[in-house]
């Protein structure tokens, strides 16, 4: 049976993500945490894996500050992964929750592609 190393570095090679989404205002394609795992997806049953992301916040001040850890497991051994990003309370046209989702999701793909290399 293989290690969950192993495993995760047959991922790591094959995985590919495509950068799905657009930003008119730079002019740039860019790939979204939902890109990622919608493309790491035939890999779980095939490695006998599962991947999870959780979230916490670290600090408040001066900003609010989010750890996203992104974790890939056999059932019994686990590798993990994280990314810290901050909360931007300024960002001007965002709600609070917007603003919080948008750190989250930031910080899920930068997470997962820690992760995945």
């Amino acid at each position: 049976m293989k290690e969950l190393n192993q495993k995760l570095a047959i991922v790591q090679t094959k995985l590919k993500t495509k950068k799905t989404s657009y930003n008119a205002f730079g002019k740039y394609y860019f790939r979204k945490a939902e890109d990622i795992l919608e493309a790491v997806k035939p890999f779980l049953l095939e490695q006998g894996v599962s991947v999870i992301i959780s979230e916490e916040i670290i600090a408040t001040d001066p900003v609010p500050t989010l750890q996203t850890t992104a974790t890939i497991s056999d059932g019994e051994n686990a590798i993990h992964a994280t990314a810290v990003v901050g909360v931007d309370l300024n960002q001007k046209g965002m709600q609070t929750a917007q603003q919080f989702g948008a750190a989250s999701s930031y910080g899920k793909k930068y997470a997962l592609g820690n992760l995945f290399l």
